[in-house]
């Protein structure tokens, strides 16, 4: 297991990852249960096999803008909550090594023939194993595909379409460290009826005490997505 600070970090996002971790594990208004890199797994520190292979064994030629967010950890991963008892503010993201993504319909079979054709093309690359909240994102990736579109799947409500590519969804991702259900935030619904209600409060915790605890990021287009959906 690695840690921010030390190594150095050959790829940019993984250098982005380290400082959000370090953000994370330097905050004093949050309690973090874990912040921490994966093992780096044989063969797939080298991008250029990993994305050749991909092309090659999976029919997907990911462009540039997928490519350049490359990272050689097999996981990256935070788990954190406010410290306040009666806070809805949590967070947690698991993000997966893009060689070693899933398919969707290993593990959701569907309800309908519409929805099991989806999760055959959708690739998880990001879930939520220790708070087992059942939110996920997946890239929808089709052979022949350069640049997936994102969907978000929340178990209760099942599966949307992200208004998102894969690079805007992780640089959202570090932003926001991965608050429950920031993901409503970039998808086409509305959240005023009283089930989104745990996930609405904890959004405006966030937008609150996040500019706070990290000044170096900008929060003004996630209050704005905010009030449109409240």
């Amino acid at each position: 297991m690695m840690n921010p600070g030390e190594e150095s970090y050959p790829f940019p996002f993984e250098e982005r990852c380290a400082r959000t971790l370090e953000e994370l594990r330097n905050s004093t208004g949050l309690v973090v249960s874990e912040a921490r890199f994966g093992a780096v797994p044989r063969l797939l520190d080298d991008i250029e096999f990993v994305f050749e292979s991909l092309a090659d064994d999976d029919g997907l030629p990911f462009s540039q803008a997928v490519q350049q967010y490359f990272f050689r950890f097999g996981d990256i991963t935070t788990h954190w909550r406010s410290p306040q008892d009666d806070s809805e503010l949590s967070g947690e993201f698991h993000l997966t090594h893009l060689y070693s993504t899933s398919l969707m319909s290993h593990t959701w079979e569907g309800s309908d023939d519409r929805e099991r054709a989806l999760y055959q093309e959708l690739r998880i690359f990001d879930d939520t194993p220790q708070t087992g909240s059942g939110y996920l994102a997946a890239l929808r990736a089709p052979r022949g595909t350069t640049d997936p579109e994102i969907w978000f799947f929340d178990m209760h409500r099942g599966v949307l379409e992200m208004d998102l590519e894969y690079g805007a969804y992780l640089d959202t991702l570090l932003i926001t460290k991965g608050t429950s259900g920031w993901q409503y935030l970039f998808c086409d619904i509305g959240m005023p009826d009283a089930g989104f209600a745990p996930v609405a409060k904890g959004l405006k915790e966030m937008l609150e005490v996040f500019p706070q605890l990290f000044p170096d990021h900008d929060y003004t287009d996630l209050r704005a997505r905010l009030r449109e959906r409240l």
